[in-house]
């Protein structure tokens, strides 16, 4: 009896390990596809007009945000996973968040690099590198517990609230980033392409 219990497990081990890379490869498609579109979507509309203006004022004046917007700015993806994830269409909507999390991303990288040429990498990287690194992965890890959760897979049942708290720290030290460093970074950056340009 204790080794048919000893060979069922590594069968459902290996189940839930094939379920949980096909929900991370579906996050990852759409992630990938909402990108795409927000590249084309960018170079079809050329907003680069527009955020040279807001560059130009940006020069001017680079507030530090303050801890609600800069909360929103880091929670916001994050929490919009693990809420989805406890109603029903979660396999619907999970999905559709990841998407429009790829187009946005990538639709302000564009207008970035279209509106301040090769500068505007270093621009994107500094406004949306620092949380972007940290928000990003943990949004694809509460994205596909929260699938996993709703696909019923027996290990996951409780994993969803520590992986949460897990997070919770992190996602905290980002606030405190976006707070410290990117608008210094920020302001240092934006007056160089001002002297530049």
């Amino acid at each position: 009896m204790g080794r048919t219990k000893e060979k069922k497990r590594p069968k459902a081990l290996g189940a839930a390990q094939k379920e949980r890379d096909t929900i991370l490869m579906i996050l990852a498609v759409t992630f990938l596809l909402g990108g795409i579109s927000g590249c084309l979507l960018e170079q079809k509309f050329a907003s680069g007009i527009y955020f040279r203006r807001f560059l130009e004022q940006a020069v001017q004046d680079a507030p530090i945000p303050t801890w609600w917007r800069a909360s929103w700015t880091v929670f916001r993806w994050p929490v919009c996973a693990v809420v989805l994830s406890l109603f029903p269409l979660a396999g619907w909507t999970i999905p559709g968040l990841f998407f429009l999390r790829g187009f946005f991303l990538s639709y302000g990288i564009v207008a970035g690099i279209e509106a301040a040429g090769a500068a505007g990498v270093f621009w994107a990287g500094i406004v949306f590198g620092t949380t972007c690194l940290v928000t990003v992965p943990i949004f694809f890890i509460l994205g596909t517990t929260g699938l996993l959760r709703k696909a019923h897979v027996p290990e996951i049942k409780g994993t969803l609230l520590r992986r949460v708290m897990v997070c919770l720290p992190v996602l905290g030290l980002c606030v405190c980033m976006e707070r410290a460093a990117t608008p210094r970074l920020l302001h240092l950056v934006l007056a160089a392409l001002s002297n530049g340009g």
